[in-house]
């Protein structure tokens, strides 16, 4: 292992990745990156990040600073992801709104109030998970009558948002439902990393091409009430 200290981060890691690209032919895929204060250092490593690579397969963000919004959104502009992304903002200015362009395949969005109900039919991505949303209960229901009716999402493989309690259900899944206990779907919520051990109603719901199902159920995970499904062969 070899420690480095340097006056001047950014500038050496460029001169290092230079070397290591020329010596391995290598390109970055994955990214892990923490919006600063100032602003102008973070877009000058976002134009020099773009400029290696503008689609990774990994991209993980965070930020803890309010003033951080345009340049999340500056990245957004520059850097697709086509794999798993994980969004970890804390706090956002009060007119904030951004889409998420491409497609990730695994989409984490740790807090969600800037998407609406129009942005979410927006997204494509196949596992969509949005905690603190500002869904009303009668949207996710449009949602999954929407579902139900093959009109969006005939790609999603599982969903977790977030809900006001365990009642929101009974407003959400006011649907033609069956309830269940196969143990296949119960062992589905665990494989996606939703739920280890479900505790509530299970109800299934079916889309109107008769290729997919859809289960349904809510846990309270870290303090906070969640709606999860997946979606599996009938």
């Amino acid at each position: 292992m070899i420690r480095k200290v340097s006056e001047e981060p950014l500038k050496d890691i460029m001169k290092w990745y230079d070397y290591a690209r020329e010596v391995l032919n290598c390109k970055i895929n994955s990214l892990t990156f923490r919006f600063y204060l100032s602003s102008s250092e973070n877009r000058r490593t976002i134009d020099w990040i773009a400029a290696q690579s503008n689609t990774m397969e990994w991209m993980e963000l965070s930020s803890v600073y309010e003033e951080s919004d345009d340049d999340l959104k500056y990245l957004m502009e520059r850097i697709l992801v086509s794999g798993h992304f994980k969004l970890k903002v804390k706090k956002y200015k009060n007119d904030f709104r951004m889409e998420i362009p491409g497609n990730p395949e695994w989409l984490h969005i740790e807090n969600a109030q800037f998407l609406n109900y129009d942005q979410l039919l927006r997204l494509k991505s196949p596992i969509i998970i949005l905690r603190e949303s500002i869904l009303t209960n009668e949207e996710i229901h449009r949602f999954l009558r929407s579902w139900m009716s093959c009109e969006t999402h005939l790609e999603l493989e599982a969903l977790e948002i977030s809900i006001s309690g365990p009642d929101a259900i009974n407003e959400i899944m006011d649907l033609p439902h069956e309830k269940t206990n196969d143990p296949r779907v119960v062992q589905a919520f665990d494989d996606y990393h939703m739920i280890s051990q479900v505790e509530n109603e299970i109800f299934t719901i079916e889309r109107g091409d008769g290729q997919k199902r859809a289960s349904v159920t809510v846990a309270r995970l870290w303090d906070e009430w969640r709606l999860c499904l997946i979606v599996h062969s009938v």
